[in-house]
């Protein structure tokens, strides 16, 4: 009898104490998390995320009001002549397809080759593009901001990591 009051005072102790170190590390979760959140892009931004690194960049550069109405100009434009996302049907063929080449007994290396070099092409273009833009805007800086863009460059300033 005094063996089971024992157990049930120990647990509840334990299940008392685990309230409030729970209550401590939610509390302390959240104010990490507000952290967190500040450092991680926006849903928006995940497959554009390289032009969240280069505002973040074109920030620390204490733009003029002009260079600032330029700069933007030049994104719209780039925007503009961006290619439409493939829409969910055609990603869903696209799935469709990339398991058929899987699942199938013999691959087909061929099909493979096809698919994985449009995928290296559509990559090349968005890369080209980028750095197209990129010129265009550096061009508009001055020469303290230029340097200033390649020793952030250089150095990994700016540049939002990808993990």
């Amino acid at each position: 009898m005094k063996t089971s009051s024992i157990i049930k005072t120990s647990l509840v102790a334990l299940v008392a104490s685990s309230a409030l170190l729970a209550g401590q590390l939610y509390a302390a979760d959240t104010t990490d998390s507000t952290v967190k959140t500040e450092q991680v892009a926006p849903k928006g931004d995940r497959h554009h995320g390289h032009q969240g690194g280069m505002h973040k960049m074109l920030r620390k550069l204490d733009l003029t009001d002009a260079q600032k109405v330029q700069v933007k100009a030049i994104f719209d434009k780039y925007k503009a002549n961006r290619p439409e996302r493939p829409t969910k049907e055609q990603r869903a063929e696209h799935r469709a397809e990339m398991l058929a080449l899987i699942t199938t007994a013999g691959f087909d290396e061929a099909k493979a080759t096809e698919i994985a070099e449009a995928k290296q092409q559509m990559h090349l273009q968005k890369m080209l593009t980028h750095m197209k833009m990129q010129n265009e805007i550096y061009q508009l800086l001055t020469p303290e901001q230029q340097q200033t863009f390649q020793d952030k460059f250089n150095s990994g300033k700016g540049h939002k990591s990808r993990r």
